[in-house]
């Protein structure tokens, strides 16, 4: 075995921890949950409504992620496509220098929301660290309020703003999590398939660490597409081409493809999930008679399997404003 675990996991009998508790939104594990869970996990239906047909979100320019911030806060992901931004020397001096952009606003509207920034490589992690100190030279008040965040605490715990990579983010968790794919095409246009330690053995498992680490938000910016990777025979590529296809139907507002997406990572457990349940006839009776009543209602509310059966809300309303169970079991 090439590790402890593994080596365990062979070994000892295992009992899953089905229950999710970090992410406030379902759609920031609901990939991890369908591609390296089985889709066992338990996970909380949202209140808030999926956003529908926002348009893709670009940039050209670092300075121009700085506006995105409110849409940032409006949604669970966020991918942000990063145009004419070159990969060069393994980093990407674009995507580095618009996620400092995007932490200066962060930090200037005083959200008290907590950030974490995650590279896909060690050189792209130093990258943005310097991303962020030229920024910080460059604007007093900024320095101030970065020097803050570096060493904030709430309950005597750290809390305050970190760069990591893949390799050593196991563990942290943050409400607003900032990641930079970094790899892209070079100044003559060419996209090498060489994603450094993803491609590598067991590069999925690290995606699936860095794919869950945020709370409340993820901001994925990326000069990469999904239909950019070729290697989709390498399992880390795979998982990286299919978490970009994701993350980008999601963001533009397009809920059927993402759903459609997941279903392809693990056809046989979605389908499962699909299944009616024995207390469908029931949900929807209660969901016709609240619409009687001039509510909305929908049913079968819910990504994995836990489900709630009845979610309803006045006309109007962005999000659920109640929620039933039904236990026809007794």
């Amino acid at each position: 075995a090439d590790s402890f675990l593994a080596q365990s996991a062979r070994n000892l009998p295992s009992t899953l921890l089905a229950w999710h508790y970090r992410s406030r939104y379902e759609a920031l594990i609901s990939f991890s949950n369908a591609a390296f869970y089985g889709g066992e996990l338990y996970t909380i239906p949202d209140r808030q409504l999926a956003l529908r047909d926002s348009g893709e979100t670009r940039i050209k320019t670092p300075e121009e992620a700085a506006a995105l911030v409110p849409q940032i806060l409006s949604r669970p992901i966020s991918f942000i496509h990063c145009e004419s931004m070159p990969y060069e020397n393994r980093r990407n001096a674009g995507e580095a220098a618009s996620i400092a952009q995007i932490v200066r606003t962060l930090l200037s509207s005083e959200t008290k929301l907590s950030i974490g920034i995650a590279a896909f490589s060690e050189a792209q992690q130093g990258e943005i660290e310097g991303a962020l100190d030229s920024l910080a030279e460059a604007d007093p008040a900024f320095a101030s309020l970065l020097e803050a965040e570096y060493v904030r605490e709430e309950d005597d715990q750290f809390c305050g703003l970190f760069v990591k990579n893949l390799e050593n983010i196991q563990g942290d968790e943050r409400d607003i999590i900032l990641m930079s794919v970094c790899y892209g095409r070079d100044v003559n246009g060419r996209i090498l398939m060489n994603f450094g330690p993803i491609n590598q053995r067991g590069g999925e498992k690290r995606l699936n660490v860095i794919f869950s680490r945020a709370r409340q938000h993820m901001v994925l910016l990326s000069s990469l597409r999904h239909s950019d990777i070729t290697n989709d025979y390498n399992d880390g590529a795979n998982a990286l081409k299919n978490f970009l296809h994701y993350a980008e139907s999601l963001s533009r507002g397009d809920v059927a493809l993402a759903r459609q997406v997941l279903d392809g990572l693990n056809p046989l457990k979605r389908a499962a999930l699909s299944l009616e349940q024995t207390s469908a006839a029931l949900a929807k009776q209660i969901a016709t008679a609240l619409k009687a009543l001039g509510w909305d209602a929908d049913t079968q509310i819910g990504q994995s399997r836990f489900r709630c059966d009845v979610a309803g809300r006045s006309q109007r309303a962005t999000q659920h404003q109640v929620g039933l169970l039904i236990d026809i079991t007794g």
